[in-house]
């Protein structure tokens, strides 16, 4: 019993002096641990590239700070007024309502958001940017020297320069994709916008998905997501091309990019469209060497040639952005396409083939509301019209006017005797009057007619001249635009758009008495010039009627190649 108790004193004993040693160390370490810590908030520090680097998150703020200013009082003594001034103002505000915390940097890295917005920088040419419009390279150098620690004395002033460089970066890809490139001249539309998009960025930052963020800025419109969603396809069919040898070019790739040069009218080779057909139209076009294959001349053509239509994709999407748009539901005709497409809830709900202007006259582009509907119009000649056209038949033939329907009203549209005109004038009508034409369907507007606001008197109507919806080119009308089966567009919009009970549209026509539907609410209708549209995985390039692509391609895009 003795030895028993002997052993139990003697490991009681012993335990004790590992607990007191395990105690001792416990509290020993953590003192340690903690004086580390509280070392390393003081004067963080970080072995970088084999080199002791200080980071101390204060004086970094104090330093961006600094450089903020700087760039503040640099702003204040530049008279000059350009975008990139006031884009700098925005990025000074920015770090300003983020009491100068980084963005794009974690410590000596960036982060996930920078990486997210390099990306999609390096891909701008598929959001239609052909040219580095935001500084990509400098930002790839300042974040190589950055990440790589290329001069660990200076690290925070590199940190500091990447932070400013994708700020600014930033701030001018959100406002080239909401409004389009912004030109010189145009500078004085955007000057409230680009003073709002810090709070758009900073709105960006806070969200779960920043890609998709800054992507929602664009244009909710149908034909610039289409044409958006179509060149990458586009382009990618154009890099293959380029860097691909001529003798491994395949079939399937040169009909399609023959196609898209418009070359050929279909995008494959078949009996009707034979390859040895379609590269000698290419040569003949070009006046180049005769040959049944693709040879280096004909394969720079064609690189050249799909350049040109990557460019005017470009220059389309460009003006799809500079369109002020926020509706769901509205009209939007395509002036080169000849077409009018009804838009409803985003989608494409039906289409319309029309009549434009001429070239001489032509359909003018422009945004308004539809506010009236009008059945059975009456048409007043427009000034010009009489001036350019009317009044040489009127001087040839004195029964013009009475055999087509015509007759004069004064300023309140009373009807006057014809006979107080003296049409050998040069201006007969002078301010008082003017000639009108009875509502009928040989009315020159047909038997229904649009009515939105506009600076140019134009409108959408129906035409008597039915037959010229079955021309491939349809430029024939004075400005207006003609419209095919305007019945049907007529009854869609009362039945939508018109509070009251409205009878069959046709039925309204077959009283043959003017009638004038007042819509409840106003539908918007965009008039626009675009000559490409995005059509699943292609593009559809239609002829340039007015000839404006090349002069503006010229204008936006200042380092295009040479035309």
């Amino acid at each position: 019993m003795e030895k028993e108790e002997t052993l139990l004193e003697l490991d009681y004993k012993s335990g004790s002096k590992i607990r007191h040693f395990l105690t001792s160390f416990s509290i020993n370490t953590i003192l340690i641990v903690f004086f580390i810590l509280f070392s390393s908030y003081k004067n963080t520090s970080i072995r970088y590239n084999n080199h002791l680097i200080k980071i101390n998150t204060y004086h970094f703020k104090n330093l961006l700070e600094t450089q903020i200013n700087s760039i503040d009082n640099q702003l204040g003594f530049d008279s000059s007024y350009s975008l990139h001034t006031e884009l700098y103002k925005s990025v000074t505000q920015f770090y300003k309502n983020r009491d100068y915390k980084p963005v794009w940097t974690e410590g000596l890295f960036t982060n996930n958001t920078h990486t997210t917005f390099l990306n999609m920088l390096d891909s701008s040419s598929y959001f239609g940017f052909p040219f580095d419009y935001f500084g990509v390279e400098k930002i790839h150098h300042l974040n190589n020297n950055f990440i790589t620690g290329a001069n660990s004395n200076d690290v925070l002033n590199q940190k500091i320069d990447l932070e400013i460089s994708t700020t600014f970066a930033a701030l001018k890809f959100l406002l080239y994709l909401e409004h389009g490139i912004v030109e010189k001249d145009t500078l004085d539309h955007y000057t409230d916008l680009i003073t709002e998009l810090p709070k758009k960025l900073n709105s960006a930052l806070t969200k779960n998905n920043f890609r998709d963020e800054i992507l929602s800025v664009q244009p909710n419109l149908v034909y610039h997501k289409n044409l958006l969603n179509s060149l990458q396809y586009f382009i990618d069919l154009h890099r293959s091309v380029q860097y691909t040898t001529p003798a491994f070019i395949d079939d399937k790739m040169l009909a399609q990019s023959l196609y898209y040069t418009e070359i050929t009218k279909s995008p494959v080779f078949d009996s009707l469209n034979t390859k040895a057909d379609a590269l000698h139209k290419l040569e003949e076009e070009f006046f180049l060497p005769k040959d049944t294959l693709l040879n280096i001349l004909s394969h720079e053509v064609i690189v050249s040639l799909l350049e040109y239509k990557y460019l005017q994709a470009c220059l389309n999407i460009n003006r799809l952005r500079n369109l002020k748009h926020s509706d769901e539901n509205y009209l939007f005709v395509n002036i080169p396409e000849f077409k009018l497409h009804v838009i409803e809830s985003n989608k494409d709900k039906e289409t319309f083939n029309v009549i434009v202007g001429k070239k001489k006259t032509p359909t003018p582009i422009l945004s308004s509301n539809i506010e009236k509907v009008i059945a059975n119009p009456y048409w007043t000649v427009p000034r010009s019209i009489v001036r350019n056209e009317m009044i040489y038949k009127i001087r040839r033939d004195s029964t013009y006017l009475k055999r087509n329907g015509f007759f004069i009203i004064n300023n309140t549209e009373e009807v006057v005797d014809e006979s107080i005109i003296d049409w050998s004038q040069s201006d007969p009508l002078g301010t008082k009057y003017w000639i009108r034409q009875i509502n009928s369907r040989h009315n020159a507007l047909g038997q229904v007619k649009f009515i939105f606001p506009n600076n140019h008197s134009v409108y959408l109507h129906d035409t008597p001249s039915k037959r010229l919806f079955s021309r491939e080119n349809r430029t024939f009308s004075h400005g207006c635009v003609r419209l095919e089966n305007p019945d049907k567009l007529a009854q869609y919009l009362t039945n939508k758009y018109y509070n009251q009970n409205t009878e069959n549209f046709d039925k309204l026509i077959a009283q043959k008495e003017r009638q004038v539907i007042d819509l409840s609410e106003k539908v918007k209708i965009h008039i626009q010039y675009i000559t490409c549209s995005g059509n699943e995985n292609s593009i559809v390039f239609f002829d340039d009627v007015y000839n404006r692509d090349e002069e503006e391609i010229k204008a936006i895009f200042l380092n295009q190649i040479e035309i």
